[in-house]
């Protein structure tokens, strides 16, 4: 119970933060294609994170141009470090404060660069992540979540929420960026 309202007070915080922000109204049909910095959040769990990974770099030929920054919850590498231009930056526990929202140290070492993407690739909203995400201020942030809670935080939000595996969706995720 403690646990639920402290992430709601953070969702509240982090809502306040952005109030302001506005996304302006955009072209999404190359955003991917014609980006050169992308941040990618992988899922929290170990499993995920490396379905995913698998998955994006099946692309990896259209996506080489591209200077990848990776934030990756757990100690164990994913084939995204492949990737020519890649950077990882692990995140701990302790990086998360008690409000679910990433901390300050954190949030600098991700923010010392500028991106025009910025991918959420966990499966359901996870608030630290979507917040690095918006704080990111990429002109597109791509989120699985949707609906108003997402709203605040992505600005390109994909609904393929089935009852299907997590190698489905981000197969189909990735078909999807591939269209883009």
């Amino acid at each position: 119970m403690l646990e639920r309202l402290k992430a709601y007070i953070g969702l509240q915080l982090a809502k306040f933060q952005f109030r302001n922000e506005v996304d302006k109204p955009q072209e999404l049909t190359q955003f991917f294609s014609g980006a050169k910095n992308v941040l990618i959040v992988l899922p929290l769990g170990y499993e995920e994170a490396v379905i995913a990974s698998n998955a994006l770099r099946a692309f990896k030929a259209r996506l080489n141009h591209l200077h990848l920054t990776v934030v990756n919850n757990g100690t164990r590498a994913t084939s995204l470090i492949e990737f020519s231009k890649c950077e990882v930056i692990r995140m701990n526990p302790a990086d998360v404060n008690k409000l679910f929202l990433p901390t300050p140290g954190i949030m600098q070492r991700i923010l010392s660069k500028e991106y025009d993407v910025a991918m959420d690739l966990n499966l359901d909203f996870v608030l630290h992540t979507a917040y690095i995400c918006k704080a990111s201020k990429a002109k597109a942030r791509v989120g699985f979540s949707a609906g108003s809670t997402a709203d605040t935080f992505f600005n390109v939000q994909l609904n393929l929420k089935m009852p299907a595996p997590p190698q489905a969706m981000y197969e189909k995720f990735a078909a999807c960026l591939s269209m883009f």
